[in-house]
C-alpha cells in the first residue's frame, strides 16, 4: 500500500473520528446547552477568520502547492521556504489587521440590533485569525513535506476534544459563555503549537532567507501564483462561508445557529475527499514538475470513484435518517431539513470530481480555476440576495422539493390507458405532495385542515 493510500485511511478515520465527536458536540449537547444565538456567534467569528486568513496568506499557499518542489533540498532548510512563506504570512496578516481596526466599528453598529453577540466578540478576531494564518501555514508547509494526517488529526479530532471538554465544563456551570469563547480561542492555538514542536523536532523549522536562490523567473512565478492565490484563496473561502455570513445579515445570528447545525451532516459527504487531497498536492506537483500524465491519470480516476462510491453511501443514510436526525434535535432546528439535502447533494456532485480542484492548482493551468470560481461566486451572491430573503426560513424551498419528489413519482408511473392513466397519476401526486407538506408542517393553514380532516376520518372508523 503507498503513502497516498495510507495516508489517506488514516486522514479519514482521523476525519470520522472527529466527526464523531463533533456529532457529540454540535448535534447532541451544544443545541441542549447553548442558545441558538450563541451557537451562531461562534460560527460567525470562525467564519469571518478564515476569510480574512485567506487575504491575510497573501495566495501564499498557492505557491507552496506548486512550487515547493522547487525548493526541497532534503536537508530541511529548502532553501528558504519557510521563511519567506513566513514573512508574506505576517504581512498579510498586518494589512489584515488594519482593514480589522478601520472596518470594526462599522461591523460592530451593523451587528448591534440584530447579532448582538457577534458584536460584542469581535474582539477576539485578530487573535482567531494569527491562529489560524499560522496554523495554514504550517499545515500546508506540513502536507507538502509529505504529512498531511498530523493536520488533519489536530484539527479535525484533537480540537474538538478540547471543545468537548468546554461544552462540558460550560453545561456544569463551572465556567460561563464568556469562559466558553476564551477556552474554545485558546483550543484553537492548542493544535498551532504542536504542528509547530513536531516539524521543530524534524528539523524542519529554518527561517533562514536565500533570497539569491530565487532567480528572475522563480520570482515571477511566485508573484503571479501569490496573486492568483490570492483570488482563488479568497474565492474558495467566500463559497464555503459568505451562506453564514449573508444569513445573518439577512435573518439575525439565530438562524445561523440553525443553518450551522443542519449544514454539518453535510459536510460528512466530503471527508474522504478532503483526506485525499490534502496528501494528493506534493505528488500532483511532483508529477506535473516531470509530466508524468500516467500518475495524474490515476490518481483522478482513483479518487473520484472511491470518493463518489464513500459519497453516495453518506448521502443515502442522509436521506432515509432525515427524520430520525431531526428527532435528536430540539424542534426549533426541524427547518434545517432542506439544508441538509441541498448541500449534500452539492457535495456529493463536487466528490464525484475527484481531485479535479487540487490537480488544477497544481498545474499551469491553475488560472482558469480562478475564473471560474469568481463565475461560481456571482451566482452564489446573486441567488442569495434574491432568495433569502424571499424564503426567509426556506418553507418555499421546502415545498419545491416535496413538488419536486411529486413530480418525479409521476414521472416513473407506468402507462396505462387513458382515462385511469390521468386518475392514478394525479392521485399519486397529489397524495406525495399533500403528505410532504403535512408531513414537514410548511402550512399552518393547510396542516389545519388536514388535521381536522383525519379527526374526522378516525372518528368515523
Amino acid at each position: 500500500m503507498g503513502i497516498v493510500q495510507r495516508q489517506t485511511i488514516r486522514g479519514t478515520v482521523w476525519s470520522y473520528l472527529g466527526a464523531l465527536l463533533g456529532f457529540v458536540n454540535i448535534i447532541l449537547l451544544s443545541p441542549r446547552i447553548f442558545a441558538v444565538g450563541e451557537i451562531g456567534v461562534v460560527q460567525l467569528l470562525l467564519s469571518f477568520a478564515t476569510m480574512l486568513s485567506q487575504f491575510s496568506s497573501l495566495g501564499f499557499t498557492n505557491v507552496i502547492n506548486r512550487l515547493f518542489p522547487y525548493f526541497r533540498d532534503g536537508r530541511g532548510r529548502h532553501h528558504g521556504f519557510l521563511g519567506l512563506a513566513m514573512v508574506i504570512t505576517l504581512a498579510g496578516f498586518i494589512a489584515a489587521l488594519l482593514f480589522l481596526k478601520f472596518y470594526s466599528p462599522h461591523f460592530e453598529a451593523a451587528n448591534i440590533e440584530r447579532s448582538p453577540l457577534i458584536a460584542e466578540y469581535s474582539f477576539y478576531l485578530p487573535a482567531l485569525l494569527l491562529i489560524t494564518v499560522l496554523f495554514n501555514l504550517l499545515d500546508n508547509y506540513n502536507k507538502v513535506l509529505y504529512d498531511a494526517v498530523l493536520g488533519t488529526f489536530l484539527r479535525e479530532f484533537l480540537f474538538r476534544v478540547f471543545n468537548f471538554a468546554l461544552i462540558c465544563l460550560f453545561w456544569a456551570g463551572i465556567i460561563d459563555f464568556n469562559g466558553y469563547v476564551f477556552g474554545y480561542i485558546i483550543s484553537q492555538g492548542i493544535p498551532l503549537i504542536i504542528i509547530f514542536l513536531s516539524l521543530l523536532k524534524r528539523g524542519e523549522i529554518s527561517l533562514r532567507l536565500e533570497p539569491g536562490f530565487i532567480n528572475p523567473h522563480l520570482r515571477r512565478e511566485i508573484i503571479i501564483l501569490s496573486l492568483f492565490g490570492i483570488l482563488t484563496g479568497i474565492s474558495t473561502v467566500v463559497l464555503t462561508t459568505l451562506d453564514k455570513l449573508f444569513i445573518n445579515t439577512y435573518l439575525g445570528e439565530a438562524e445561523v445557529g440553525i443553518y450551522s447545525i443542519a449544514s454539518y451532516f453535510a459536510v460528512l459527504i466530503t471527508l474522504p475527499g478532503r483526506s485525499v487531497s490534502k496528501i494528493s498536492i506534493p505528488f500532483l506537483a511532483e508529477s506535473w514538475k516531470k509530466n508524468d500524465l500516467d500518475t495524474i491519470d490515476d490518481m483522478y480516476v482513483r479518487s473520484s470513484i472511491s470518493q463518489y462510491a464513500v459519497g453516495l453511501l453518506i448521502f443515502i443514510g442522509l436521506l432515509v435518517n432525515i427524520d430520525n436526525i431531526f428527532r435528536l434535535l430540539p424542534d426549533v432546528y426541524s427547518r434545517g431539513a432542506a439544508v441538509i439535502i441541498l448541500i449534500s447533494l452539492g457535495n456529493l456532485v463536487s466528490g464525484s470530481a475527484g481531485v479535479n480542484g487540487v490537480l488544477l492548482s497544481t498545474s499551469s493551468l491553475y488560472r482558469y480555476q480562478t475564473w471560474l470560481m469568481f463565475i461560481l461566486i456571482a451566482l452564489f451572491v446573486g441567488t442569495s440576495i434574491i432568495f433569502i430573503p424571499l424564503l426567509g426560513r426556506i418553507a418555499h424551498l421546502k415545498i419545491t422539493l416535496v413538488g419536486l419528489v411529486a413530480v418525479g413519482a409521476g414521472w416513473i408511473l407506468p402507462q396505462i390507458s387513458l382515462i385511469p392513466d390521468i386518475l392514478v397519476r394525479s392521485a399519486v401526486v397529489t397524495l406525495i405532495f399533500t403528505a410532504g407538506v403535512w408531513f414537514w408542517k410548511l402550512s399552518e393553514d393547510l396542516n389545519s385542515v388536514a388535521d381536522s380532516f383525519l379527526s374526522r376520518f378516525r372518528r368515523k372508523l
